[in-house]
């Protein structure tokens, strides 16, 4: 796989945050060659009545807008994320000139499952949870388009919603490609949100033995490309618990490589094709982070 580095083709950065702290965020990409901007909405009464998920969309839709007016690819990552060392000098997952306007990335992927291995090494995926993405102007446009339609069609404002599992389907309605790094570029380091788990969804649904004893209460990078650069808030200050978070999360990664769930068959593949996922989805594994 050929492709330029994030720093390279990365024109605008945006971190989409609520009351968190992002000093240490900020300061992690300013040494990475970024100079993100900061996003915090200010919501209304009535907002302040939706839930998590849906504010969440709410803080997302706006940098969506931001990206889709900008030149050039964005990077938007949500206030908790955490990059790996090197992260500005990683390669994209696509290459721009290549694959066009429609394509864009996950830079972490929730439960990432792949679709294509492209013979020269990108991986096409479907992905949860858009804590570090990579964008066009033109995705930026089909996103925002997406959270206006879905605000308007949710019934009930204030219910979990599954929005960040279903967006990229519609994404895919517009020809849009939506490219998986081989291994993760950052961890998503913030502390479970309970509508997730009262929500019984992502591991607590398919793994339900390891979630009765506390294992995949939150999702977390399966793989990393290299040590983080700051110690995530999920750890609260603890190497031990960050490293027993971590072997927890590459478990998780190997058991849905051996349960099939790596793999998602959304057309007819070959044998060939089919093995050649199944290898990219354990070769991803293979790694000591």
């Amino acid at each position: 796989m050929r492709a330029p580095s994030l720093k390279s083709r990365i024109n605008q950065s945006f971190i989409v945050a609520y009351k968190e702290d992002t000093t240490e965020l900020q300061q992690a990409l300013g040494q990475e060659g970024f100079s993100p901007r900061v996003l915090r909405p200010e919501y209304t009464a009535t907002e302040l009545t939706y839930s998590r998920t849906i504010r969440c969309l709410l803080n997302h839709a706006s940098a969506w807008r931001l990206a889709s007016a900008a030149t050039g690819l964005s990077l938007i990552v949500e206030a908790d994320f955490v990059p790996c060392e090197g992260f500005g000098a990683l390669p994209l997952p696509f290459d721009p000139d290549r694959h066009g306007p429609g394509a864009w990335a996950f830079l972490y992927a929730g439960g990432p499952r792949l679709l294509r291995a492209f013979p020269d090494g990108f991986l096409q995926g479907h992905a949860a949870c858009p804590v570090a993405c990579v964008i066009s102007p033109q995705v930026g446009a089909w996103l925002a388009d997406y959270a206006r339609d879905e605000l308007q069609r949710q019934p009930d404002l204030t219910a979990y919603s599954l929005w960040d599992t279903q967006f990229q389907w519609r994404m895919m309605g517009h020809g849009a490609v939506c490219f998986m790094p081989f291994r993760q570029y950052g961890e998503h380091g913030g502390l479970p949100n309970p509508e997730h788990h009262r929500a019984g969804v992502g591991v607590a649904k398919r793994f339900k033995l390891l979630s009765a004893f506390g294992v995949g209460r939150n999702h977390h990078a399966d793989v990393l490309w290299a040590p983080l650069k700051f110690l995530p808030a999920y750890a609260r200050g603890s190497r031990g618990r960050f490293w027993r978070t971590r072997c927890e999360a590459k478990l998780l990664g190997w058991l849905k490589l051996l349960t099939g769930r790596c793999v998602m068959i959304l057309w007819p593949l070959s044998l060939r094709e089919r093995l050649r996922l199944y290898s990219a989805g354990a070769r991803r594994l293979c790694s000591r982070y």
